[in-house]
């Protein structure tokens, strides 16, 4: 066919083109049916407007415990994939129109700094074809401050400081409770005379008397946290150690409610309330006073996560002279134990808060129950040790019973902390500590 056409141009002979023309069309329609036909490809993206995914919270409101948030996208027509995630739970996958809702409702941390959300999503046309590939959105993090609660009756320090408080001190000053009546001397104000004193006792009526009261004082006050564990209620969770819910309750979320609830009623008081790390791997709080201080505070206290217990520490934590020290610990280890008789040496007042969630269930395994009843023992020799060193130890462990009938975890004779407060305020009388020691 080929060879017609070109003998047929080379010799000049139009009839012999014209008699091979046909078939070489012929053979031109075949080889082309027989080429596959081209792949199908999805329309590119460039020139697309580009889709977007965004968390943001659900104005609704929300149960106790949880939040809502929703997953926006927006772009052309099309399909989001979502898959979102609690944290330590299930991943929940769904398909939704691009624009259109999808909410999920998480649990949230009790107090502390945690995150609640991870969410992934990608884009696909109606028909199926993927638009964007998938990618991971930035994880939604909460902050939980501790809520703040108040009690009424709590201990003073050795020594009070300054000459304005809402307490009375063992000073002569201004303000506080009447000391004696005395006469009148150089230097004492006339605002000061007793007239009615004067009355009575100056006969000839040659001498002033004037009224001599205490002074008004603050406490100043230093909490004293132990990060080094953040024990679970739940005992199987311990040994071996295993990822909890975000929600689920544990030491170091009581160590913030006690913390919360000093830092509140010592600071509605008009005192000076201080905030520092046992294990010095935060930084601590000067104390001071005021409302923003207990802000600050909370602040910090959510911030505090379990940072281990440093092999060697360069400086043991210090407190303002004549402070009154609440240390919040598991006592687990001597070290609270060993830094409480350090302190009360130096002429502090020492008060240990005992904040061991009460425990729940068991080990799961047989040497995870020997290496917690190990842990317990150890517990409550320290709290033993400490009950003869003179110093009491109040319990903070969630609502539950601190004296749970003699189980391990629990101490004979604890307190509860607001009402061991109540009784350590008494100025007289004896005092048997939360573990049976005198105060």
């Amino acid at each position: 066919m080929m060879v017609c056409v070109v003998v047929g141009l080379f010799m000049g002979r139009p009839d012999v083109v014209v008699l091979g023309l046909p078939l070489a069309f012929a053979a031109a329609s075949g080889w082309s049916a027989l080429r596959p036909p081209p792949a199908r490809q999805a329309p590119s993206s460039a020139g697309m407007e580009a889709t977007t995914f965004g968390i943001e919270p659900d104005p609704g409101e929300s149960d106790e415990g949880r939040r809502t948030f929703r997953v926006a996208s927006g772009g052309p027509s099309g399909i989001a994939l979502i898959q979102a995630a609690a944290a330590g739970g299930p991943a929940v996958s769904a398909l939704v129109l691009l624009g259109g809702p999808f909410a999920v409702s998480v649990p949230v941390p009790r107090s502390g700094r945690a995150r609640v959300l991870t969410v992934g999503a990608a884009a696909l046309t109606l028909d199926g074809v993927m638009r964007q590939e998938a990618r991971e959105l930035e994880p939604v993090r909460l902050t939980v401050l501790p809520r703040v609660r108040e009690a009424r009756l709590l201990p003073l320090p050795h020594r009070l400081q300054g000459r304005t408080g809402e307490h009375t001190s063992r000073s002569i000053g201004d303000g506080g409770e009447l000391r004696s009546i005395d006469e009148f001397r150089p230097g004492d104000q006339l605002r000061r005379i007793d007239w009615r004193a004067t009355a009575r006792q100056s006969a000839n009526e040659d001498r002033l008397f004037v009224r001599r009261s205490y002074a008004r004082s603050e406490a100043g006050i230093h909490l004293v946290l132990d990060t080094a564990h953040d024990y679970p209620a739940r005992l199987r969770a311990w040994f071996p150690l295993r990822t909890e819910p975000v929600n689920a309750l544990s030491s170091l979320h009581l160590a913030r409610e006690a913390a919360t609830l000093l830092a509140a009623s010592y600071l509605a008081a008009g005192d000076r309330v201080g905030l520092n790390d046992l294990s010095a791997r935060h930084w601590p709080v000067r104390a001071t006073g005021g409302h923003r201080q207990l802000e600050l505070i909370r602040t910090q206290l959510a911030l505090m996560t379990a940072s281990g217990r440093p092999e060697q520490s360069s400086r043991d934590p210090g407190a303002p002279a004549g402070s009154l020290i609440y240390v919040m610990s598991t006592f687990t280890d001597e070290e609270p134990a060993r830094l409480m008789r350090l302190w009360q040496a130096a002429g502090h007042r020492v008060i240990g808060v005992d904040i061991l969630p009460a425990l729940e269930g068991s080990a799961v395994s047989p040497s995870g129950r020997r290496a917690s009843r190990l842990v317990l023992l150890r517990r409550r020799e320290v709290m033993n040790a400490l009950a003869a060193s003179g110093m009491a130890v109040l319990g903070y462990r969630g609502g539950g019973s601190i004296d749970a009938g003699g189980a391990l975890d629990s101490i004979p004779g604890q307190l509860p902390l607001e009402t061991g407060l109540a009784s350590l305020r008494r100025p007289t009388g004896s005092y048997r500590s939360a573990v049976g020691g005198p105060v």
